[in-house]
This record gives structure tokens, sequence and C-alpha cells, in this order.
């Protein structure tokens, strides 16, 4: 009974971890498509909605690594690929903009949860794919039996993942923060103000489907001599 508990919390995760990850990939497509209503590239619009709220401090900075397009609360960076900093889509700006968001979440109060978040991230990146190879490596030892195996690798898998989807509140509450920016700097341009809201519940859910991606961040980034997957 145990056994099929799992499997069925396993399943339910994977199938909203592939829904948020197509959700994404074909919303942020469509995005691509369809030109900025104003002259501004990703990088300007993100420096110009932080400036509207008086945040100053904030660097950005094109990387084009495995890892990129995030903002980093210890160094003030905001990390972009060039086709999103350079880039004058609808979808450049709601990852632009979105990431900004993240550096008015560094107050006393909210740090803590916007770190615990990233940490949620690294491990739904990386932890599957290592789970994996040490199950493979047990049973291989004859450790595991196979069903012990299945079971061992669903309950990391689904643990995983409702955490990720425990703490995905956070990034919606980095688009609460664009709001009145928005309203404001898109007043006579209501469709893509609608549009760009559309990708913002995109860039919120992005992660979500980064569990299924771990073997690409994982042997690309986690395995010695793979490439550095962020900036030093």
């Amino acid at each position: 009974m145990v056994f099929l508990l799992l499997l069925v919390l396993a399943a339910l995760a994977f199938g909203i971890s592939q829904w948020a990850a197509g959700k994404y990939a074909a919303m942020m497509g469509k995005g691509s498509r369809v030109t900025s209503p104003t002259a501004h590239n990703g990088a300007e619009i993100a420096l110009k909605f932080l400036e509207s709220e008086g945040v100053m401090d904030v660097q950005v900075v094109e990387h084009n690594g495995v890892v990129t397009d995030y903002f980093d609360p210890v160094r003030r960076r905001l990390f972009l690929h060039s086709s999103t900093a350079q880039g004058t889509t609808l979808s450049a700006w709601a990852t632009a903009l979105h990431e900004a968001a993240h550096a008015l979440q560094t107050s006393a109060e909210g740090l803590g949860e916007f770190k615990w978040r990233q940490s949620v991230i690294r491990m739904c990146r990386y932890i599957p794919v290592a789970a994996l190879v040490v199950i493979v490596g047990l049973m291989i030892g004859r450790v595991f039996v196979p069903r012990v195996a299945i079971l061992a690798f669903a309950s990391v898998f689904g643990l995983l993942a409702f955490l990720n989807l425990g703490t995905v509140m956070i990034e919606f509450a980095a688009n609460r923060r664009l709001r009145a920016f928005l309203e404001n700097h898109l007043a006579r341009h209501p469709q893509a103000h609608q549009r760009l809201g559309e990708l913002l519940f995109c860039m919120a859910i992005r992660e979500v489907g980064d569990i299924l991606r771990s073997p690409r961040y994982f042997f690309l980034s986690a395995l010695p001599g793979a490439g550095k997957s962020r900036p030093g």
C-alpha cells in the first residue's frame, strides 16, 4: 500500500513538473515573437524598474553559462543571458523584470525565504540524478532489490518536487512587486500589459520544471570537470 501511494505521489509530481515545463516553453516561445512595446531591451527595462523602486546598487551582468537569468542577493548582481539582456521581446522583458523583482525581496524578513527558495531550486536541479546514480550503484552491489530502488527514487523525486511547489509562492510574490511599475509604464499598451502578465506567470513556475532537467544541470555543471555553471 505504501509502495503504491508513493508511486502515485511521484507520478503526480512528475505530471505537475511536466505541465509547468511545457507551459513555460510554449508561452515564452510565443512571447519571443512579440516585440516589446517601448524602446527598451531586457537589461534596460529591468534597471528602469529598479530605479523606480529606489534600488540603485544592482549591477546587470551578461552571462551565458548553464545557469543564468537569476538574481544574486549576495553580490547584488542580476545575471542575464545575452538574449535576455539585449532582447527586445516580451519574453526578454518578462525574464529580466521577474528576476529584477527578486532584488526587492532581500529585506531582513524576505532574504531568508528567498535564499531558501534558491536552495530548493538547486536541490531539484542536482539531487535527482545524483540519487539515481547512488541507487543504481546500490542495485548493482545488491544492497537494493529493484522494488526498494524504485521506492527510494520515487520518494526522493516526490519529496523534491513538492518541496519545490511549497516554495513557489515566493516567485509570485516577486511578480506582485512589478504591478505598479507595469501599470504606469504600460498604461498606453493594455494588450502588451496583459500578455506580459501571462509571461510573468510562466516565469513564476519556470523552476517547477527544473527537476525534469536535472540530467542537463548535473552532467553539464555538477560533475567534476564539467563546465562552470555560474560566474565567479
